[in-house]
């Protein structure tokens, strides 16, 4: 399918009537043409300079060429593009109910009612993807990406080039950081089952109103993506929890497809079992999601409980890992601050040796005036010959005398 042959040919064909978002290539308009239809589209403006720049004109054709094949009622319509030499416009289906991000920011979070909704109407759209003669993977599923129409129905959108033109509204890494599985951040290859780990990133936080793996960091967030840390309140619904975990496996391979999603116990039992079809129900029991236990299905819950208690003993190890760098870098630290102290401690013991050898010696020194000092008081003078008592000097002066007279 190709652009209609009523579809407008160039922007003079337009009135644009109120900006929707602003992005680093481009913006989304509100736009309506001047035919007499007076059709209301959503205009994408994606700026040529830029796309040029970074070589993405193949991948918009290729993407584009995509759009205009897909005909589901949950998956919002390309209608027509055309270009100007400034701009690329894309007229895509306009959803007069904005996005599900913006829904979500009012709401802070869904009742399980309508998070099953949601869900299930994203998870038809995702069937009809991935079971395309050329299967398409969307890869980039979250609330910025899904559209609310009139009637209060989801519209996916923006399929692999939506990183172009969507507006910022969340810092990302190859598509939004929260929601990356796994192999997305080990970059060991990916395929559909990389937007069933995003619906129950999807879900979670439909139902709860935060990320599973949000941080402050984005070291931090992949180290919790990567460890599968996902934390329920105690009174969580356990259907709920049983899905997202199913979902959130870290092996793809373990995530159960498309079709056994729909047909999960929480999507039934809050839908009142009105959802899915015989294929779909054929395709849940062969995943061993029909409800019905079986010794296969027991074994593969106790692998599946051995696998998330290794996840959270990674966790563990890593932050155990963490905290002993920490206690390293302290250490480190110490021992410096040991050796400097010990350094000026052994300073200060030779200089208090030096002190001591030059107090001894000033000791002796006085120690040898003080026995000079005494013996002058006891009446001695000192000569060349050593110490003589004044009377021996008197004595033999007198005898001397006495010889002459």
């Amino acid at each position: 399918m190709a652009a209609s042959a009523d579809a407008p040919t160039g922007p003079e064909e337009l009135t644009f009537v109120k900006c929707l978002g602003r992005g680093f290539f481009g913006e989304v308009w509100k736009a309506q043409e001047l035919a007499e239809n007076k059709r209301t589209f959503a205009v994408k403006k994606v700026r040529m300079s830029l796309i040029l720049e970074n070589r993405l004109s193949d991948q918009l054709k290729r993407e584009i060429k995509i759009l205009y094949a897909l005909e589901h009622p949950r998956i919002i319509r390309l209608h027509f593009d055309f270009t100007d030499g400034k701009y690329m416009y894309l007229g895509m289906e306009f959803a007069s109910g904005g996005s599900l991000f913006d829904l979500l920011n009012r709401a802070q979070k869904f009742s399980s009612e309508v998070s099953a909704r949601y869900f299930l109407e994203t998870c038809s759209a995702l069937d009809y993807l991935h079971h395309l003669q050329e299967k398409v993977i969307h890869r980039d599923i979250k609330p910025e990406n899904i559209l609310i129409d009139g009637d209060d129905h989801i519209k996916l959108a923006d399929f692999g080039w939506a990183n172009l033109i969507q507006e910022n509204k969340r810092d990302t890494f190859c598509g939004t950081l929260d929601y990356l599985p796994p192999e997305m951040i080990l970059g060991t290859g990916h395929d559909e089952s990389v937007d069933m780990w995003n619906m129950g990133v999807l879900l979670y936080e439909m139902t709860t109103g935060q990320s599973p793996f949000g941080s402050t960091s984005k070291e931090t967030t992949c180290r919790l993506i990567l460890a599968v840390d996902l934390r329920f309140k105690a009174d969580y619904d356990s259907d709920a929890k049983d899905l997202i975990t199913r979902l959130c496996r870290k092996t793809p391979s373990e995530r159960p497809k498309v079709k056994a999603a729909m047909a999960h116990k929480f999507i039934t039992k809050v839908m009142g079992g009105g959802v899915g079809t015989a294929s779909a129900s054929a395709s849940a029991a062969a995943d061993g999601m029909d409800g019905r236990p079986s010794l296969m299905a027991a074994r593969l819950d106790r692998i599946n409980q051995i696998l998330e208690a290794k996840q959270q003993a990674e966790y563990k190890i890593l932050e155990s890992g963490r905290e002993l760098e920490d206690t390293q870098q302290a250490i480190k630290k110490e021992q410096v601050s040991r050796a400097t102290v010990e350094a000026q401690c052994a300073e200060m013991t030779a200089a208090n040796a030096a002190r001591d050898k030059e107090l001894d010696e000033l000791r002796r020194k006085a120690s040898n005036l003080q026995g000079d000092v005494d013996k002058y008081n006891q009446g001695g003078s000192k000569s060349f010959f050593g110490w003589r008592s004044r009377g021996s000097a008197a004595g033999q002066s007198g005898g001397y005398s006495a010889g002459t007279a």
